[in-house]
Parts: structure tokens; C-alpha cells; sequence
């Protein structure tokens, strides 16, 4: 049988706030019954879609950096979970800067995969949540709802308690999904 692997992107320049917070606590239900990885994209230096195109023929990228080495563990994964603060009313820009790279991977690549998302602030994440959506549709992946975490400092979504129950019931249908 085939392990399992769970990707968590985290967007956020902090790895110790709130996005990175309940992603952590999400993959850690799944641990138990899977491999995961977590990718920080503040350690990663990547490039801005050039809009050059190269990718339509060659389906990869003209741009030799960092990308290179996350297409492939978004295809190796089984489970893609993408986490960000939401910055000025939308997702943060080094999340922006991956879902512009990976556009060749919206021709069924990483289809029959799941996916989710994570967003943290202090207000309305509306225009992040469709952000998020719209991404995880054009990639073709298996759509779960997400988790809203409110707070502006460091730790506070720990005490948002809706926050950590959609940490449990995302954790949850994953494993339901995946049959683990």
C-alpha cells in the first residue's frame, strides 16, 4: 500500500504565528496515519511569474529556482494544505507568488488529490477564502472547506474556539476521505 503524504504551505513571514499555528495542529492529526511536510515559503527564494509562457509547451517552468523543487512535492502528496495570513483584505504575496508559478499544474496534474486551505486575521478573510477556492479549482483537486482563525498577535487563534474545531473537523474528513 502506498504512504500517504500530507503538504503543508505556509505563507506566512513568521513560522511561529497563527497561520503556522493551526496548519501545525492539523498535520499533527494527521501524523499518526501519514507522512507530512511542511514548507515555510519565507525559506524559499522564488521568482515572480514572467508571464513568458514557456510553460504552455513544456508544462514547467522557464524559471530556475526554488519552484523546481515544490512542483514536485506537490505531486508527490496526496493532501495539499495551503495556510496564510490575510494581509490588506487578501492571501499573503509569497502564497500569490506560488499560485502563479503552478499555473501549468491546472491541466488535471495534481487532480484526484485533496485539498484545503488555512486563513488567519483579524477581520473579514472573505476575499482570501475566494482566493483560495478559486486556486484549489483551477488545480482540479478535491475541494474541503477550510479553517478561519481571527486574532492579530501570536497566539491568538489558540483561543478562537470555532478555529480549533474546524482544525479537528478538517483533520477529520481528511482521514475520512483517505479512507485512513
Amino acid at each position: 500500500m502506498k504512504n500517504l503524504k500530507a503538504l503543508g504551505i505556509i505563507s506566512s513571514p513568521r513560522k511561529d504565528g497563527n497561520s503556522a499555528y493551526l496548519l501545525n495542529e492539523v498535520l499533527n492529526y494527521l501524523k499518526p496515519h501519514m507522512e507530512v511536510q511542511t514548507l515555510y515559503l519565507k525559506d524559499y527564494a522564488i521568482e515572480s511569474c514572467k508571464e513568458c509562457y514557456y510553460c504552455v509547451e513544456h508544462d514547467t517552468c522557464s524559471i530556475q529556482d526554488y519552484m523546481q523543487e515544490i512542483y514536485g512535492f506537490l505531486k508527490e502528496s496526496d493532501v495539499i494544505l495551503l495556510s496564510s495570513p490575510i494581509f490588506m483584505g487578501g492571501i499573503a504575496s509569497r502564497m500569490r507568488i506560488l499560485m502563479e508559478r503552478t499555473w501549468h499544474l491546472r491541466k488535471g496534474q495534481l487532480k484526484g488529490k485533496l485539498g484545503s486551505y488555512i486563513l488567519t486575521g483579524r477581520r473579514d478573510v472573505g476575499a482570501g477564502a475566494n482566493e483560495m477556492e478559486e486556486y484549489l479549482s483551477r488545480l482540479k483537486v478535491s475541494k474541503l472547506s477550510g479553517v478561519f482563525g481571527f486574532g492579530l498577535h501570536k497566539g491568538d487563534v489558540q483561543k478562537d474556539d470555532e478555529a480549533m474545531k474546524d482544525v479537528k473537523r478538517l483533520s477529520d474528513q481528511i482521514l475520512s476521505v483517505l479512507k485512513v
